[in-house]
């Protein structure tokens, strides 16, 4: 087995291979001067198993079809099987047609890996590990609950509680809330059809006063959500709060708007191809879970 890399994910390529005893190899990478996107293949992939490893943010546009373009060399030059991990899926939350004639974008998105060769997708964090549907070959939605729990214990926390903003995410707060041995619950949202102001409740018999509360979700992009629930469990006398987000694109103001609804600590993966230096956000390592993932489902001979 190979395992290849695009630039940004070279630390977490280099792990991934070392742990599954492969050989490592870095993908070539350019733009022309006309701003179209060049990939090689360095490596002899000529029937060999590949895992082939690359994010889509920033840039996802170009990430995604330097993806296609290394999957399909590997097929062109003769790889016996291709995996790709993907430790951020763009254009994820497009799911489905929420006004009439819209494209479902990450429909296309896997369809096209499909229809490069791709034999097995692993994804971390997916939005809506449903959409896997659209995806032709065998593929596997990584809930990194498991790297995030280890973390959280090590801080030593005393009371936590684990929050899940809406239904949608409640599996990331039960597998959460597995791992620390402690409660959770869904919050529930009101949103006024008339101002579209959006208020929140604790469920019945939730109460969050002097706890720890752990918000768990897939994405931060402004921090709208994640810092109206952090300001809302203030209010109800949470301790502290702690946003636990596998994908932090930090989009505009988002790290003032988290900061200023009294969030202590954002802690997420190390998935983008970018990262802010800011004390109110910590990295976690996602190697650990891809290596899991890669070791369950896969054989030394491919699937």
């Amino acid at each position: 087995m190979i395992v290849l890399a695009f630039p940004e994910l070279e630390d977490i390529g280099r792990k991934v291979a070392e742990s599954l005893g492969s050989r490592f190899q870095a993908i070539y990478r350019k733009v022309f001067p006309d701003g179209e996107s060049y990939v090689r293949i360095e490596a002899n992939v000529k029937g060999k198993d590949v895992v082939l490893i690359q994010t889509t943010y920033p840039e996802q546009d170009k990430r995604l079809l330097e993806l296609l373009f290394a999957a399909d060399a590997l097929r062109n030059h003769g790889a016996r099987s291709v995996k790709v991990v993907l430790t951020y899926l763009a254009y994820a939350r497009q799911d489905r047609e929420f006004l009439p004639g819209e494209a479902v974008s990450v429909r296309t998105v896997l369809r096209l890996l499909s229809s490069v060769g791709v034999d097995a997708l692993y994804v971390v964090d997916l939005h809506k590990p449903e959409s896997l549907r659209h995806f032709a070959g065998q593929a596997k939605n990584i809930i990194p609950s498991k790297v995030f729990s280890n973390k959280l214990r090590s801080m030593g926390l005393k009371n936590p509680i684990v929050v899940s903003p809406d239904l949608g995410a409640s599996h990331r707060a039960k597998a959460l809330a597995s791992g620390l041995g402690c409660e959770y619950f869904i919050i529930r949202k009101h949103r006024d059809r008339i101002t579209g102001q959006i208020r929140h409740e604790l469920p019945e018999n939730i109460d969050v006063g002097g706890k720890e509360a752990v918000i768990v979700d897939d994405i931060i992009s402004t921090g709208g959500t994640v810092a109206n629930i952090a300001s809302f469990l203030r209010r109800c006398g949470a301790s502290t709060v702690f946003a636990v987000v596998s994908h932090s694109l930090f989009v505009g103001e988002a790290l003032r708007r988290l900061r200023g609804a009294g969030v202590n600590k954002v802690l997420t993966l190390n998935t983008l191809a970018s990262r802010v230096n800011n004390d109110l956000i910590e990295y976690v390592d996602v190697s650990p879970e891809l290596i899991t993932a890669l070791r369950e489902h896969s054989t030394p001979w491919g699937w």
